[in-house]
């Protein structure tokens, strides 16, 4: 073990993470420009932490959902420990049948044989929705197609190239071509370190090069790096306005686009105008992956998320809620549409004129990412020691409410014909369930608040998983984080319906989600209450749901370390009950 980081928690009433290594070594961490990274504050990561850890810690082990512990610690991770780092890079790999494969040279800007770039791009485009991939497809596609010498080639940046290549690698069922991975890992971040240097390329391809990234990292369960990545979009972002796109503080020149469209007012800012809707939507669609990755991770490491949407913090977000890109194909949003403060309104339920009738996948994801984050922060203020118990419990009404709402706004699952956007929707799915059980994990001692909701919105979502048709090839890391929330609630039912007086009393469940744990026991017509309950039903029922999300996170186990590693702590602490 070379180092072994503790994130103590966060959302403390403090708002500070504490990160700290006991030891470590390695090379020291990039940093970045404070001149070009307007907003940034630097993040210290020790380069050398490895990729998985292949146990639970004792903490994860023992963070069971009694209300004790998670006012004690509000990350869904926990502690975390890490094991020694990877291997060297690929020039002495070898291929599925034990035979030597081509080097591969180590420097970011030599592109690899085409052959093999063909391939990697081939692996990765099946998946592009579902890894954050903001950046217009068809464009990509044409200019990553061309030969390396094609000035129009030569406009992608190296760092996005090999970002793409890594997950293209990652994602290969050819073993000779996911040997190349840890060699596209050293290229991709080498990249990124160098392109904070070089104003050649777009900030737009740095930025989708550090979601990425990022998602990598937290794909593989190496959170400071997942999260230093993320950070550094995060910079980035900040330091192009990407929270003032379409401001209505803005007073744009009476003309179009740079081609003929409309202009937006650039002071502070690197991007040039917009070319045309196109662009702008990868521009819009960007900063809200971004965002939504922000305020996931967030609540899962612990630490404070970048972006607030209270208009006092001079972060306050004033970007619409993005298009699908095929509206932007057509035309975009009218050209004298302006925003402004979509988080705090979307929060404080402020009716605004939305940009487009229905809301896009994106615009559902971060809106789930909000109310997860916010919910997480609502419960980390309240303790038995708070003073004002009835201004704490008049916000969790509200959120509560809210929450209620957009879960029953959201489109069923059913909707969507391709793999991809169904992923899509289930994470934003999740993301709300969870908010519910975030929500409750402070509060069930105060009156009126004990109504098993946390319960029922873990039934919820274990029952999103009934025949789900997906092929287990990837799924976004953040999936792993959710149904850790909802296997915790299970494993403390479990250990409720375990102890003596389970049998004696049971308060009632959640009506609005009626389901396996709502039918009556044997014996009985009364449901889950009265003289001849029995925990026995229920306990197997609660069994049953744990089982069904122990399956899913087993199914993704191979494209993400993060869910596997996961679903073993789940299992031991099973056993054991």
């Amino acid at each position: 073990m070379v180092s072994v980081p503790f994130v103590d928690n966060a959302l403390e009433p403090t708002g500070k993470s504490i990160v700290s290594t006991r030891t470590g070594q390695g090379p020291a961490p990039r940093k970045f420009s404070k001149k070009r990274l307007h907003g940034w504050k630097h993040v210290s990561v020790n380069s050398s932490i490895q990729s998985s850890y292949h146990r639970l810690s004792p903490s994860i082990r023992l963070a069971l959902p009694c209300r004790d512990s998670l006012q004690k610690n509000r990350s869904l991770l926990g502690r975390l420990a890490v094991t020694d780092p990877v291997g060297p890079t690929i020039s002495g790999a070898t291929g599925s049948q034990g035979g030597p494969i081509a080097a591969l040279s180590q420097d970011p800007y030599v592109d690899p044989p085409q052959d093999l770039a063909r391939t990697l791009v081939n692996a990765f485009v099946p998946h592009i929705s579902s890894l954050s991939f903001f950046l217009h497809i068809p464009k990509f596609m044409q200019a990553v197609q061309l030969p390396p010498g094609d000035p129009r080639r030569a406009q992608l940046s190296p760092a996005l190239l090999n970002a793409v290549f890594l997950w293209g690698a990652h994602l290969s069922t050819s073993n000779a071509v996911r040997s190349y991975e840890p060699a596209f890992l050293t290229r991709a971040t080498a990249a990124l370190s160098a392109a904070l240097r070089d104003s050649h390329y777009t900030v737009m391809h740095l930025i989708q090069a550090e979601v990425l990234v990022a998602n990598y990292f937290f794909s593989m369960s190496r959170f400071l790096e997942g999260r230093y990545h993320c950070s550094a979009a995060v910079a980035l972002a900040l330091s192009c306005r990407l929270t003032k796109i379409r401001s209505s503080a803005d007073h744009p020149p009476p003309h179009g686009y740079a081609a003929g469209g409309q202009v937006e007012r650039r002071q502070d800012q690197h991007l040039p105008p917009p070319r045309d809707p196109i662009e702008e939507g990868e521009r819009i669609r960007g900063f809200w992956y971004v965002y939504a990755l922000d305020k996931s991770w967030a609540v899962a490491l612990g630490s404070p998320p970048h972006f607030n949407g209270a208009a006092q913090s001079g972060l306050h977000v004033d970007t619409p809620w993005p298009l699908e890109m095929a509206q932007f194909e057509a035309g975009g949003m009218p050209a004298d549409y302006r925003s402004s403060m979509t988080v705090l309104n979307f929060l404080t339920g402020v009716t605004t004129s939305p940009a487009s009738a229905r809301d896009s996948q994106l615009s559902l994801r971060a809106k789930a990412a909000t109310l997860f984050e916010r919910a997480t922060h609502l419960a980390s203020q309240w303790s038995t020691a708070t003073t004002d118990r009835n201004d704490v419990y008049g916000r969790f009404v509200v959120l509560d409410g809210l929450i209620d709402r957009f879960i029953a706004a959201l489109p069923p699952l059913d909707r969507y014909g391709d793999a991809d956007a169904t992923m899509t929707s289930l994470v934003t799915h999740t993301l709300a369930r969870a908010a519910t059980i975030q929500l409750r994990s402070s509060f069930k001692d105060f009156h009126g608040i004990n109504d098993r909701k946390d319960l029922s919105a873990a039934e919820a979502a274990a029952a999103l998983l009934d025949n789900l048709n997906i092929p287990p090839v990837y799924v976004d890391p953040i999936l792993a984080i959710l149904w850790t929330a909802v296997c915790r609630v299970f494993i403390g039912e479990t250990l409720r319906l375990n102890a003596p007086q389970a049998s004696l009393s049971y308060p009632p469940t959640h009506a609005a989600a009626p389901g396996l744990l709502q039918q009556p026991a044997r014996g009985t017509t009364s449901g889950t209450t009265g003289p001849g309950w029995s925990p026995a039903p229920r306990r197997e029922a609660v069994r049953a749901l744990l089982d069904r999300v122990l399956a899913a996170m087993n199914r993704f186990r191979e494209s993400s370390p993060l869910m596997g590693m996961l679903h073993d702590g789940f299992v031991s602490v099973q056993g054991a009950m």
